[in-house]
């Protein structure tokens, strides 16, 4: 049988920037990789599968599809390829076809390294809203790469990784492992069970949904942290979340489902006294959230009834229809400002003391 071998560049965790990076500043190289492979494996065509939206590059041959971590898997291609969600095969013997032709799939990284003189990793930094990408000698110390002065957390290897301490940043090497695909620091400010609440939120939306355990175990473990930051969460769901978390890794058929709970559990170990605040004493130490006392309001002069923070509020805390002034419902309201974020106008600010005349039924924008 003929054989592909795809280029896939669609196959990067989230956080990583790599393929991205090598496609724009180290094109010759990724291809002189790539045909390296295709002889080396006798491939008699070659294939890149580049992200949606993403520029063409000139190729030979190019494919677009969604980005995922199981895009390094030749079944997950394959589906890509005929219009199906990219769900992997995890079997030893399974041959991925495509046109009848077997599928062989590389990462841009490891055409990289197979064409260039020294083997490097490249590594994605992640700091707030920037991020850069290094590339370092194979064996390179992380902590020699990133400077993590101040950082409360660090998060190696994105939705795949874990969290770890900065003091333990020199323990970690680059290498072929997950971990040093992307580092991403915290600051103190930072609250650990918001910012793990956000990343199990992106590997929910992350998970292919084959396997039941991931499919279903992401969406629980995503509902229990969504209500630890607004106050909701019970005695028991950190021994719950502990006792979900193994049975998905074993459960899993793909890198992905067998790594991502360790993001979660290694936030449950580090951080373990934020959680705690917030499910017992329903306390932020970062002063993140609950906001104690806030009070949110919509300011009748700058409303223009159009609806945005009704849709921001996953509480049904808003109620308003177009052209009205929308009112929040104090009994439902979790103070979660979502919906201030959400407001263009700046018509919805926490207030302090007395409250202000506001309208108590739907009244027309200027109307009040």
């Amino acid at each position: 049988m003929e054989k592909l071998l795809v280029c896939s560049c669609a196959a990067n965790d989230p956080y990583s920037l790599s393929s991205a990076y090598l496609l724009d500043n180290e094109l010759d190289t990724v291809k002189a990789g790539v045909k390296k492979y295709a002889d080396m494996i006798g491939a008699s065509d070659i294939m890149y599968f580049l992200v949606e939206g993403s520029k063409s590059y000139g190729l030979e041959k190019e494919a677009f599809g969604q980005a995922s971590p199981v895009m390094d898997n030749p079944y997950a291609i394959v589906q890509q390829l005929k219009g199906n969600l990219p769900r992997p095969m995890i079997q030893d013997d399974y041959v991925a076809e495509y046109e009848g032709k077997a599928v062989y799939v590389l990462t841009p990284e490891v055409a990289y390294n197979l064409a260039a003189p020294e083997k490097k990793k490249f590594v994605t930094i992640n700091k707030g809203d920037k991020a850069e990408v290094k590339a370092v000698p194979y064996g390179t110390k992380l902590s020699e790469v990133v400077d993590a002065a101040g950082a409360k957390a660090i998060l190696l290897g994105g939705l795949k990784g874990q969290f770890i301490l900065p003091a333990k940043l020199g323990e970690y090497t680059t290498g072929d492992d997950i971990l040093s695909g992307s580092v991403t620091i915290y600051g103190p400010e930072a609250c650990m069970v918001v910012t793990t609440a956000d990343l199990m939120n992106k590997t929910w939306m992350n998970s292919c949904n084959k396997c039941v355990l991931c499919r279903d175990g992401t969406y629980q473990v995503k509902s229990i942290m969504d209500d630890m930051p607004v106050g909701k969460s019970k005695a028991g769901d950190i021994d719950l979340l502990k006792d979900i978390a193994p049975l998905i890794k074993i459960g899993s058929y793909c890198p992905y489902g067998q790594n991502w709970p360790n993001t979660l559990l290694s936030a449950l170990e580090l951080f373990a006294d934020e959680f705690d605040a917030h499910i017992k004493k329903k306390s932020c130490p970062a002063g993140v959230c609950f906001q104690a006392g806030a009070t949110y309001i919509i300011l009748p002069d700058k409303c223009t009834g159009c609806g945005d923070c009704v849709d921001a509020c996953d509480y049904t805390a808003i109620e308003g229809k177009k052209k009205f002034i929308h009112m929040i419902d104090q009994q439902m309201c979790e103070h979660c400002g979502e919906c201030v974020d959400s407001c263009d106008e700046e018509a919805i600010v926490k207030w302090e003391g007395k409250l202000p005349k506001l309208p108590k039924k739907l009244t027309k924008v200027g109307k009040f």
